[in-house]
């Protein structure tokens, strides 16, 4: 079997990471060709020479033009009437790309199908309301006329996907923490933490508005006018100019370590006392089962797509409310038996997700069973 892989599309954050996961459980695949187009910048993190015979890659990114827009891309027209491949895989869409085989292709757009639901957009301005609108147009027009079938990383994204686009063909292959967490802490990958006498409640994120980070600064304030006597620290992977202006109270209550790499984040989690995850959308976050698996109890929204991941792993609060937010710390913080629940439930909820391999397998076996007839 031809298997076409389009990761021309492929730029930043986690996608990079599934993509890069996926070729090296595949590596040992040899009963089909694998054509994979690569962007630019999967390409620098990818060593090529690693791979068998059977394998064929393609560099090229997509550039986001008016003809990619009504799903045309001379490059990749030409790769596919050179391979004429059997079925496409874009892992993570919009693809802006309509091929003529059957296309399997990712979704990971939040923003698009928890409108109704997270608060994130009533916070932002009717300039990007409009742009927001302009893009889930386009957008949900590529993956349903440009696509066959569909993959999502959660049940209650995929349920939701389903509805929106009115279709039967969704899957569920879910993230994962990545295999560093498997190993034992790397001694050379380390950021060692001040020692405080006090909780840690730490959130691995960049300061994407949808993160909701902005509340810390209140948050804050609450903990201080209401309790004292608590000691607590946020520590945050972003610059400390990235929350604006903070008062010296705020500063004192936060450690900003700015970007971290992916190898020193177990080290973090094992002196954090709390993963804090205030987020208002997403479609997965690996910060869950990063959480889970190293057995930190988990604070985040009170929304379904999180609900959808975590169950009964986590403990749940309004990301809007600094005041629930603080009680939630507070009692997670002295409550040990609820902190022992959330990370037994945890451990449970961590067998439900997919290990690299098992992802690996899923995809290849939708990809195998893709009818073989004229795509989208």
């Amino acid at each position: 079997m031809k298997i076409l892989i389009n990761y021309s599309t492929l730029k930043t954050g986690g996608a990079l990471q599934v993509g890069l996961s996926f070729l090296e459980e595949i590596k040992s695949v040899f009963t089909h060709h694998f054509h994979v187009i690569l962007s630019n910048q999967i390409r620098e993190q990818l060593f090529i020479d690693g791979f068998p015979n059977n394998f064929h890659f393609y560099n090229h990114s997509v550039d986001y033009g008016i003809l990619n827009i009504i799903g045309y891309d001379s490059f990749l027209k030409s790769i596919e009437n050179e391979v004429n491949p059997d079925v496409v895989f874009t892992l993570f869409g919009p693809s802006y790309w309509k091929p003529r085989a059957y296309h399997v292709i990712g979704f990971a757009k939040p923003q698009y199908i928890y409108k109704k639901e997270s608060p994130f957009f009533n916070n932002i301005s009717n300039t990007k309301k409009i742009n927001l609108w302009v893009k889930e147009r386009l957008h949900l027009y590529d993956f349903k006329y440009f696509s066959s079938e569909y993959i999502t990383e959660s049940p209650d994204v995929s349920r939701k996907l389903a509805q929106r686009l009115k279709t039967n063909r969704v899957h569920t292959v879910t993230n994962n923490c990545s295999g560093i967490y498997n190993s034992k802490i790397s001694l050379g990958n380390k950021i060692s933490l001040k020692k405080f006498d006090g909780i840690t409640l730490l959130t691995i994120s960049a300061n994407y508005p949808h993160k909701n980070l902005n509340i810390l600064p209140n948050v804050i304030s609450y903990l201080r006018n209401a309790y004292p006597e608590f000691k607590f620290r946020f520590v945050l992977t972003i610059e400390q100019h990235e929350l604006g202006n903070l008062t010296e109270e705020h500063k004192k209550h936060i450690t900003f370590l700015g970007k971290v790499n992916v190898n020193e984040c177990p080290y973090l989690y094992s002196q954090s006392d709390i993963m804090f995850l205030p987020t208002l959308l997403e479609c997965f976050s690996a910060s869950y089962p990063e959480a889970m698996k190293m057995e930190v109890p988990i604070i985040t929204s009170d929304l379904s797509f999180a609900r959808g991941i975590c169950e009964n792993a986590a403990y749940y609060v309004n990301p809007l409310s600094p005041q629930e937010i603080g009680e939630a710390i507070l009692k997670v913080s002295v409550d040990k038996s609820l902190q022992k629940k959330l990370i037994e439930s945890g451990k449970k909820q961590l067998k439900k997700f997919d290990t690299p391999k098992e992802r690996a397998e899923k995809y290849l076996k939708i990809l195998e069973n893709a009818p073989n007839h004229p795509g989208p």
